[in-house]
């Protein structure tokens, strides 16, 4: 770390450029005109030559700050380990530096230097650009943390990436946070065994694909929550080399380009990409679900769904979850998915039955082995007491596990028929529905979320479709 814990730097005032070591032992007030210009670093890459800032420093980054130069050499952070207190580099008032206000910026413009982080380090307000790969995560730093936040992150084009890594396990979390690029970005960021975080914000660039696979995935979850990435219509996740390991994607309200690729091939189970009400700007349909993995795939359908339903959020759309799988789905590889969360009132003893209600094609019959529905619910005495019940075939009290080897029972029809929905098979459809009998153990109002298990391989798109709103009776 420095000698001391406070760092300050400016474009407009510095004039320190990493000769010597001027931070502070207690933290400055008022503006950074006030400064003394020797004790002010020109730029955060003189800063490092300077004093090395470490873990327990801060830099002190004027919000007017704004410079391009050559570094001749990475720019460093190094927050140290990964149960060190930290590095933290913020963008202050250049009027009070005492306060917190994003604005500074800065980029490295010699196409052969990057910004590498070590440890534990936050970035918040201060803008960063490079003409090379933007961020590399150094090795030897595992299970760490990179958190940015208020801030634009300016990568090059074509083969530079925004982000990459040489470490493990290393948190990376990012909060509304812009990403841009001088052109289209082959690969915007390459990972290994690290969790990726970003919650708000915007990515302006434009990519062919957003993480880069080959060789480079695995025991890795990816979250984008609110971001909009509207504009880009490459591939979102291309999908894992065949060895990588556990991969999960997951997509919660953003915005989408209308021709954007999801992702590619899927090979196994722990290689699974999920999003939900994201949609791009012309469908504009927040009720989007879809979930895919090596045993199968589930997505709404605006065309097929029970014509009674309610529409989505008020509006005029209803749908419905079209489910296909793939022949690796069984009972030892099954497809797994959840129905969204609704509340329901289930304190009665002698009723409270949930009903999930189905249509398939002609040629697709389904039994109570290859396909069940799971609820787990609050005890009507214990809440803590987690109930388990399943539409499944089961083999006696106490069992909750479907029977892998029994051929089962053909699905309960359904009370509903021809013309009850809109959409369905237009040649003799079957229409089924699941059951879930809690009236034996009585429980709680609570919202509750239905697990969906299919064992049969191989049902075709546009075969089965399952109504998302459950009924009580």
């Amino acid at each position: 770390m420095a000698t001391n814990p406070h760092i300050y730097v400016s474009s407009v005032v510095g004039t320190n450029t990493g000769a010597s070591d001027t931070s502070q032992a207690s933290p400055l007030t008022g503006a950074f005109s006030a400064m003394t210009a020797g004790n002010v670093y020109d730029n955060l890459g003189s800063a490092r030559a300077g004093c090395s800032p470490g873990t327990g420093d801060t830099i002190y980054v004027a919000s007017n700050h704004s410079v391009e130069y050559d570094n001749t050499a990475n720019v460093i952070f190094d927050g140290s380990s990964a149960t060190a207190a930290g590095l933290k580099i913020v963008s202050v008032d250049f009027n009070d530096c005492t306060a917190y206000l994003p604005g500074a910026s800065e980029r490295l413009n010699d196409g052969a230097d990057e910004y590498e982080f070590r440890g534990n380090v936050l970035v918040a307000g201060v803008s960063l650009g490079a003409d090379d790969d933007c961020f590399s995560l150094a090795s030897g730093t595992d299970s760490s943390v990179l958190m940015l936040q208020d801030m634009t992150i300016s990568a090059a084009s074509s083969t530079d990436r925004v982000m990459y890594n040489q470490c493990q396990s290393k948190n990376i979390i990012l909060k509304n946070v812009t990403i841009t690029s001088t052109g289209t970005l082959t690969n915007a960021f390459r990972f290994t065994n690290n969790n990726f975080y970003w919650y708000g914000g915007t990515l302006s660039a434009t990519f062919t694909n957003l993480f880069e696979v080959a060789g480079y995935t695995g025991n890795m979850i990816f979250t984008f929550d609110g971001v909009d990435m509207s504009a880009g219509s490459g591939t979102i996740f291309p999908g894992p080399v065949a060895n990588d390991d556990f991969l999960l994607v997951r997509l919660n309200n953003c915005r989408l380009h209308a021709s954007v690729t999801l992702h590619g091939n899927l090979p196994r189970l722990d290689t699974r990409f999920e999003m939900f009400n994201c949609d791009d700007s012309t469908g504009a349909a927040f009720h989007r679900f879809y979930i895919s993995d090596g045993a199968g795939t589930v997505r709404n359908n605006d065309s097929t769904y029970i014509t009674a339903d309610e529409a989505w959020y008020g509006g005029a759309v209803k749908s419905s979850m079209e489910v296909f799988t793939t022949a690796l789905c069984s009972h030892v590889t099954p497809f797994v998915f959840e129905l969204p969360a609704q509340y329901v009132d289930l304190s009665s003893a002698s009723t409270d039955k949930i009903t999930i209600e189905l249509t398939t094609e002609t040629a697709v019959t389904l039994t109570d082995t290859d396909i069940a529905a799971f609820l787990v619910y609050p005890d009507g005495t214990t809440a803590v007491q987690a109930n388990w019940v399943t539409s499944g075939a089961t083999v006696g009290a106490g069992n909750y596990g479907v029977d892998p080897i029994g051929a089962g029972t053909a699905l309960t029809a359904s009370s509903l028929g021809a013309g009850d929905w809109t959409g369905e098979d237009a040649t003799s459809p079957n229409f089924y529905k699941m059951v879930l009998d809690t009236s034996v153990d009585a429980g709680q109002a609570t919202a509750v979320s239905i697990r969906i298990e299919v064992y049969k391989a191989s049902i075709a798109a546009g075969t089965l479709f399952i109504s998302p709103q459950i009924s009580l009776s």
